[in-house]
């Protein structure tokens, strides 16, 4: 079974590794070794991924591979990392106040934002213009679908209740040389939308749009 390296990411952070808690199962009356993403409470979702293999202590896995427990929920095993084919990444992206976030692959294209245009769903090639050719209405990037796949999500949220706003953070297996994306919505008080996020094999890269515009970096 492979083992892949773990990195934790939040927006322009890239960390190695990922934060084990414990976490206390009340009706079994045990205490298990987690990585936890998400958040309790109303409008929200604490999703517990079990952390098997970890020494006495060891509070950071940095590397692991994929299991499932009894009931065929998604678990890891910590160990030696055996492949850079792909990473275990944990997303803790955060939301914009009153808004949400979104984890999508590499820009696919554009659309058109107008309802009256009959292509508006249809994804174009680039350069994408400022308006629709066809309706003269604003036009928006399309995204490619999440390119990894995602072991476990929880829901975070603001309000007593999320109705403020809520967005997702996910534990996902994501290839190599795929590039995928994490964006927020909402108020963001001249904070970056996006970054954009490659494993090349080494290193976990990290870029806002503009920073590989200029760089070239991927």
């Amino acid at each position: 079974m492979n083992a892949y390296r773990v990195f934790t990411v939040s927006c322009d952070t890239v960390q190695p590794g990922a934060k084990i808690v414990d976490v206390h199962l009340k009706g079994a009356g045990v205490t298990i070794r987690a990585i936890t993403v998400g958040e309790s409470g109303r409008g929200r979702i604490l999703e517990i991924m079990p952390v098997d293999g970890l020494d006495d202590g060891q509070e950071i896995v940095m590397a692991a591979s994929v299991g499932e427990t009894r009931s065929g929920r998604p678990k890891l095993v910590a160990d030696e990392a055996t492949t850079d084919d792909a990473v275990l990444v944990v997303l803790r992206t955060p939301i914009g106040f009153r808004g949400g976030n979104a984890h999508t692959g590499d820009r696919a294209g554009w659309s058109c934002a107008g309802y009256s245009c009959e292509g508006r769903f249809e994804d174009r090639p680039f350069p994408r213009p400022e308006s629709c050719p066809e309706c003269g209405a604003k036009t928006r990037f399309s995204f490619a679908p999440f390119p990894g796949e995602i072991l476990v999500e929880g829901i975070i949220a603001q309000g007593d209740a999320g109705g403020m706003g809520a967005g997702g953070q996910i534990v996902a297996l994501v290839p190599k040389g795929v590039v995928f994306r994490a964006a927020l919505s909402g108020r963001l008080y001249g904070a970056p939308g996006a970054h954009y996020y490659l494993w090349t094999g080494e290193k976990l890269l990290s870029a806002t749009w503009q920073e590989r515009d200029l760089s070239g970096v991927f």
